[in-house]
């Protein structure tokens, strides 16, 4: 099963402030169809994240993921939100096991980067595609909470000067 943890960070590593707020990326001037996320979309069929990070989305209001199967990472009861389709797992072993049984050939890695380490220590992350950002939040939640990108041995590296930003895809 391909695995890619699909995420924005910025200059200094950071996806998130320290309470997960992702608004600094409202502040960057790009253009979404230079991001390609319309088209990484159309290739995932399920999706995973961390409990904060669903607590994020459900705080925004709105599900914006369709009705693809999606996992939270949690131990404690979560208030689903209208539209989606969302599972606990306690374990990522139990979101493998379960995405494997319902036939899923692509989980999107929403985040963050407790989750995102949790998966790269039994190496389930496949790629990483990385949008990084011109600024510098000079702390919060960082990409990897264990991990560095350095740290990766990677099959195969692409670097992409955007408008705006860089993208990094990396196959693991």
């Amino acid at each position: 099963m391909k695995i890619t943890y699909y995420v924005a960070t910025s200059l200094d590593g950071y996806i998130a402030s320290e309470d997960g707020d992702v608004s600094w990326l409202d502040d960057i001037d790009i253009d979404m169809t230079d991001t390609a996320y319309d088209d990484f979309f159309a290739s995932i069929d399920g999706l995973v994240m961390g409990r904060s990070s669903y607590d994020f989305v459900f705080n925004y209001g709105s599900w914006p993921y369709e009705d693809r199967p999606t996992w939270i990472c949690t131990s404690r009861d979560l208030e689903p939100l209208e539209g989606a389709n969302i599972k606990t797992a306690k374990s990522v072993d139990d979101v493998i096991k379960e995405a494997k049984l319902m036939g899923l050939r692509h989980l999107w890695l929403v985040g963050g980067g407790k989750l995102a380490s949790s998966f790269l220590k039994k190496d389930l992350i496949t790629h990483l595609s990385i949008s990084e950002m011109p600024v510098k939040l000079e702390s919060g939640i960082p990409l990897f909470s264990d991990h560095k990108l350095e740290d990766f041995a990677a099959e195969k590296t692409e670097s992409f000067q955007k408008k705006g930003f860089r993208q990094l895809e990396i196959s693991l």
